[in-house]
């Protein structure tokens, strides 16, 4: 059987109105492996999930999230929201601006994916409570090749270092993309070049190698200083 791509699947989903099952789905599951890490004792600070645009003009979306939360027995400072900057750009008032609000209220953290795509003013930005936002993958790639790419993304952390956000980069595929976003003060970095997609138990342990990793390095620079 041929597969469908994430984009043909999630069009199909919102036709025959059944991305609330979805997301239902992927919160149950994100809540559910984060308990189970607690419980092995991994210190994993947050899971995030994606909300279409459909789903957060949803006015029940607030109390729907606080009831699954307590449930699982979980503050909402440990549920990160991820929400695509076409979406704010096109939509910076109404019931999407004041659920995004509501839901920083509750605690919960609100990350601009694929910033830099969707053309969100800054007057967009200061309406819609942001914490981080996620540099699109378009600005990162070749950066350490590229003094253009270099000087785009210093751009963007700029910004966001003058709104006060935080940053991530998306896509970092390279040890020398990694290293460049450290050095101009990116605070964090996902993608293959870090860690491809795993299940939740694969993820428990590839958190625990990668906290040994970077204990070994820091004992190897403090030795070395």
């Amino acid at each position: 059987m041929a597969s469908c791509p994430p984009a043909r699947f999630l069009e199909a989903l919102q036709d025959s109105g059944r991305m609330e099952q979805l997301s239902d789905a992927v919160l149950h599951h994100s809540l559910t492996a984060l308990r189970g890490w607690d419980q092995d004792g991994l210190r994993i600070p947050r899971v995030s999930i994606n909300f279409s645009e459909v789903e957060l003009r949803n006015p029940r979306l607030v109390d729907r999230l606080k009831w699954d939360l307590d449930r699982f027995g979980l503050p909402a400072s440990r549920l990160g929201v991820e929400v695509l900057e076409t979406v704010i750009a096109e939509s910076p008032d109404g019931i999407i601006a004041r659920n995004i609000s509501a839901l920083a209220r509750i605690g919960c953290r609100i990350d601009l994916d694929d910033f830099g795509t969707g053309h969100a003013s800054i007057g967009a930005l200061r309406r819609v409570t942001v914490h981080r936002l996620k540099i699109d993958r378009s600005f990162v790639t070749r950066i350490d090749r590229s003094e253009d790419q270099r000087r785009m993304l210093a751009a963007i952390l700029g910004l966001a270092d003058r709104l006060g956000l935080e940053t991530v980069a998306e896509g970092v595929e390279s040890s020398g993309e990694h290293a460049l976003l450290a050095q101009l003060g990116c605070d964090h970095a996902q993608g293959f070049g870090i860690a491809r997609p795993m299940p939740a138990p694969q993820l428990a342990e590839w958190a625990r190698a990668h906290a040994l990793n970077i204990a070994a390095a820091q004992k190897l620079g403090r030795s070395n200083g």
